[in-house]
Parts: C-alpha cells; sequence; structure tokens
C-alpha cells in the first residue's frame, strides 16, 4: 500500500484512468513514455507519418493479392505469428518478473499486474494486425471471405501462441538471467590500466544469443510440428520447414537489433561522460552486429541458391542488403539518442 502512495503522490496527470493509477509498475511505465515523448519531441510526429506511409501501403492492390494468397494457406500465417507471440509472451513474462525483484518498486510491495502488463501488448498488436487486415478490405483489395479467415488466423494464432509462451516459462525461471549464453572474451591483465572499447562490441551480438537462445527457437518448432502430420514431403509440410528456417533467421537478426538498441543506452550512461567520441562509440558498437548479419545473411543467400530456389534468391539478397543498410541506420540514431539522453 506504501508503494501505491508514492507512485501517485508523484504521478502529475490527474487524468489517467483508475485502473492504471492503482498499479504502480503500470503507473511507472506510463511515466517513462511520457518523459521519452517530452524529451524526443519528433518522436510523435514522426511514428504518425511512418503509421500513415504504412496505412497507404496497405492500399496497394499487391498487398490485397498477398494478404488473399495468405489467407487461402491460412498455416504460414498461423505458425509464424503464433511462433513470433509465444517468443515474445515467454520474454515479456520473464522482463516482468525480474523486475519484481530488482525494480525499485519491488521493496515497496507494489502489485506486480504480471497478467494485465503481459496481455496489454498482444492485444494492441492484435487490434494493429485486425486494422491492417480491415484496410485493404475497405478498399476493396481483399475479399470477405479472406478477411475472415484471417482474422480468424490471427486470433487463434495469437491465443494459442500467448498459452504457449506462458506456460513455457516457470516463474522461478523466468527471473533468472540468461547469462550463460553469451561467450565470455579472454581478460586481458593491463585492462585495469589501459582499457578498450572494443568488449563493448560483444555486448550486442551476446544479448541477440540470449534473446534467441535454444528454447527460444524450440518454441518456433512447437509450431511447425503441427504442420508435419500432413506430410513432410506435401506442399504445407513444405512451407512449414521453410517457415521456421526464415523465423529463426529473422528472430536472430530481430534480436540484434534489440541488443544494438538496448546495449547502446546502457553502455551510454557510463562512456558519455568520458572523452569517447560519438564516431567511436557507433563503429565499436555496431561493426560486430553488422559482421553477424553478413555471417548470417551469407548462408541464407548461399544455401537458396544450392537449393535451387529463385523465388527464395530474389527475396533473399534484397532483403539482406536492406536489412544492413537499416542497420546501419539504427545503430547510429539509437546511439545519437542514448548519448543526447545520457548528458
Amino acid at each position: 500500500m506504501a508503494g501505491n502512495d508514492v507512485v501517485m503522490s508523484l504521478s502529475p496527470l490527474p487524468g489517467l484512468p483508475s485502473w492504471i493509477r492503482v498499479r504502480p509498475y503500470l503507473l511507472a511505465s506510463v511515466l517513462s513514455w511520457l518523459n521519452i515523448h517530452r524529451r524526443y519531441r519528433f518522436l510523435l510526429p514522426v511514428s504518425l507519418a511512418v503509421l500513415l506511409a504504412a496505412a497507404g501501403l496497405l492500399t496497394l492492390p499487391i498487398v490485397g493479392h498477398i494478404l488473399e494468397a495468405a489467407a487461402q494457406y491460412p498455416i504460414t500465417p498461423f505458425a509464424s505469428l503464433g511462433a513470433a507471440c509465444a517468443i515474445f509472451t515467454a520474454r515479456r513474462k520473464a522482463h516482468i518478473r525480474r523486475s519484481q525483484v530488482d525494480s525499485w518498486l519491488a521493496p515497496l510491495g507494489a502489485p506486480g499486474s504480471v497478467l494485465l502488463r503481459a496481455s496489454f501488448p498482444l492485444l494492441l498488436q492484435v487490434a494493429v494486425l485486425v486494422l491492417a487486415v480491415a484496410i485493404p478490405l475497405a478498399t476493396g483489395g481483399l475479399s470477405w471471405a479472406g478477411a475472415k479467415a484471417l482474422w480468424l488466423t490471427i486470433v487463434s494464432a495469437y491465443l494459442l501462441g500467448a498459452l504457449v509462451g506462458w506456460f513455457s516459462q516457470r516463474d522461478a525461471a523466468a527471473a533468472r538471467p540468461a547469462f550463460h549464453y553469451v561467450a565470455v572474451r579472454k581478460p586481458r591483465e593491463n585492462w585495469a590500466q589501459a582499457p578498450r572499447l572494443e568488449p563493448l562490441s560483444y555486448w550486442a551480438v551476446g544479448r541477440a544469443q540470449v534473446i534467441s537462445k535454444p528454447k527460444v527457437a524450440a518454441k518456433i518448432a512447437s509450431f511447425v510440428f503441427l504442420a508435419l502430420p500432413m506430410g513432410a514431403n506435401s506442399r504445407i509440410g513444405q512451407q512449414a520447414i521453410a517457415i521456421a528456417a526464415a523465423g529463426m533467421v529473422l528472430l536472430y537478426v530481430v534480436a540484434l537489433f534489440i541488443g544494438t538498441v538496448t546495449v547502446a543506452f546502457d553502455a551510454a550512461r557510463w562512456l558519455t561522460p568520458t572523452t569517447i567520441r560519438f564516431g567511436q562509440f557507433v563503429r565499436v558498437l555496431g561493426y560486430r552486429v553488422i559482421l553477424a548479419q553478413l555471417w548470417v545473411w551469407s548462408w541464407v543467400v548461399f544455401l537458396s541458391y544450392a537449393a535451387a530456389l529463385p523465388g527464395a534468391l530474389r527475396i533473399g539478397l534484397p532483403l539482406a542488403l536492406w536489412v544492413l543498410v537499416l542497420t546501419c541506420i539504427v545503430t547510429v540514431v539509437t546511439s545519437w539518442m542514448a548519448m543526447r539522453r545520457s548528458r
């Protein structure tokens, strides 16, 4: 009860709903997002511009044809969305459990609101996906039967994925850090006298290995197993196996993005007051991430070529180039924001 009084007394927002005010963790999250908005005023107009651009792309006829094809083969979006939801739910639950131990609210006895904090992002994602299907339906690019099939696929995939992700993390294991998945580099005896910035480059890759650890990859495989009884030699079985391979690659690439962003903000807090320059910080933080992506995408292109999959090769090569360019942009922008925030 003391935690509620402390947080509510610090709240400068009388217009917040009462169900947020009585949950200090939710209230702290709202205040954190508001502080980010006040510090970076350009984020809101940029986000609105991106959403409007995405809505405009959804009105294109080719998007309606792609969604219509996805509605005819629902196993593909079902396996992809279900695996992504299971991974997100498991990681979200682990993050919430850890916050109950190391958060500044933990000693105050504040209610954790675990289920509400874990389910709110999922409901928001489902609403965005439902709206993304509704836009082509309204513009005539998608049929009503295809929209209903996609809506049913989205809801069922998120329900099953949320259950798999929720029950795959035991409460005791959820709060345990997964540092044992990060390789420990050989220390140097003179680091205390002559420290180097190079170890920072391993942290983003190490964070990606924590996110894409074997237990996480197993959640992707669990949804693929749902399609394997249909026959591995059948078209649906082959699609399921291809989804698993693509999902693991995309999982590692997204994990590298998340690792780069989180490490940039964590490291900038300590390095901004020093003489480390912005260019040096960006170079050390990003070059090993780019090397890891080059290694992954090289294997994707090589295997696509060896398996005689021209369609995958035509998609994989431009996608790899775009992801590398996006990685450079994300590294520079997040490093600038992190160092600016820490000043």
